[in-house]
């Protein structure tokens, strides 16, 4: 089973206290700038942890931005629409043109279950503008009052919330600690339970060494298999052979599978996505499968779990998004109206990669090559990963996989 869990957290606070803490035509170009910025910050995120093993929910954090958008003015807008490649006159249309792609985010089969919630806890001593709540609702967020005066039973509520909604993978996201000073919590939590299609066989999976990009031994995992005919290809701009590793029965879900060239780690190989188009790839998949409708690929995958959390202020104030994080200069005037910044951004991510799939809580063509015959893809050293939405291509997760251990589901 394929499970992937995710929680984003922002803690907002007063301004007077310093704290250190079928795809819609009209969506198209919306779905563009989401997954220019996934890339990036995908980018971002690996090059602050080359080694370790890590999972991220773009558009979860790319939603909870944009939520915050539309509660920001004067410089503080700016550099966040900046950072999303959207424009602040345009909020409207892409509140509109998010509500439609949202509703390919939420999918629930017997063989593929995607959901998502967003709560802003608000101190009951607080109000948001009446403009912010109608549009933060546009993004299906809803709003719960709480008691911030007592941080640390605030903290056990929001957790326990995260916690049911993620079925007991995530707990513990927030400390009372995050919370003093604070009087608004934006939580936005993902949870995607996956069946692969093609299943891998149980009584095939085997112990096999993992290889750094050197060459050199660096551990084992337990390394699953499969033979089946399946999209692939070799993209030569990116320094990467892709494989898709589909979901259900929809074809709406699929992991992208990214192996770097010998010697490419898997943080080169995202920067040259940036590049790149998910459009360009996934079109190139489906292309090298519609040529070689018969070429079979032995597929070597490890069975892995991967937990992740994150502070990803640092990587946003990198990605352009400064004065949001400053109390003398964050102006979220039009969320609330006491000066207000943001002190913490806390990220929490799960990812479980098994035999039966996977469950998880959280530019210029590239020439390419096809496939001859039986093809091996075997991912015995660092790779990346990705789990796209097809019909919208967005991704709900992505991450990097490094240091190998022996998991037993």
């Amino acid at each position: 089973m394929h499970l992937s869990l995710c929680v984003f957290v922002l803690c907002v606070c007063s301004g007077y206290t310093l704290h250190l803490i079928p795809k819609p035509s009209n969506n198209i170009r919306l779905s563009e700038r989401i997954g220019n910025f996934s890339v990036e910050l995908i980018d971002r995120t690996l090059t602050q942890t080359p080694t370790s093993n890590v999972v991220i929910s773009p558009i979860t954090i790319w939603t909870v931005l944009a939520v915050i958008a539309e509660g920001s003015a004067n410089n503080t807008l700016k550099e966040v629409c900046n950072t999303l490649r959207i424009v602040p006159e345009n909020l409207r249309n892409v509140r509109e043109s998010f509500k439609s792609i949202e509703k390919y985010l939420i999918v629930k089969t017997t063989t593929v279950d995607l959901n998502k919630f967003n709560i802003l806890f608000v101190d009951k001593c607080v109000s948001p503008t009446r403009k912010f709540e109608l549009v933060a609702r546009d993004y299906n967020v809803s709003f719960a009052s709480l008691n911030f005066s007592e941080p640390y039973k605030t903290a056990n509520y929001v957790n326990s919330k995260v916690y049911n909604f993620t079925q007991g993978k995530i707990s513990d996201l927030i400390s009372g600690d995050d919370l003093i000073n604070s009087h608004m919590i934006l939580t936005s939590a993902l949870h995607f339970k996956g069946q692969w299609t093609f299943k891998f066989n149980k009584s095939a999976t085997t112990k096999a060494p993992f290889f750094d990009n050197q060459g050199n031994v660096i551990g084992q995992v337990n390394m699953m298999y499969n033979r089946q005919i399946l999209p692939f290809a070799n993209f030569k701009d990116l320094k990467a052979r892709i494989i898709e590793l589909p979901y259900g029965k929809e074809n709406r879900l699929s992991m992208l599978v990214m192996l770097p060239y010998q010697n490419v780690t898997v943080n080169e190989m995202f920067l040259n996505l940036n590049r790149m188009s998910l459009d360009h790839i996934l079109a190139s998949l489906a292309k090298s499968l519609n040529e070689f409708p018969e070429d079979e690929i032995d597929i070597y995958l490890p069975r892995f779990k991967v937990e992740t959390s994150l502070d990803l202020t640092d990587t946003l104030k990198s990605m352009g998004i400064k004065d949001l994080f400053d109390s003398s200069l964050s102006n979220l005037k039009n969320m609330v109206k006491i000066p207000s910044f943001v002190s913490k951004v806390a990220h929490k991510a799960v990812i479980e990669v098994t035999e039966e799939g996977t469950s998880a809580a959280a530019a210029a063509a590239a020439a390419f090559s096809y496939r001859i015959g039986v093809t091996k893809f075997e991912t015995n050293r660092p790779f990346g990963y990705m789990i796209v939405e097809k019909t919208t291509n967005t991704i709900p997760f992505a991450g990097s996989y490094n240091m190998p251990e022996l998991y037993e589901s």
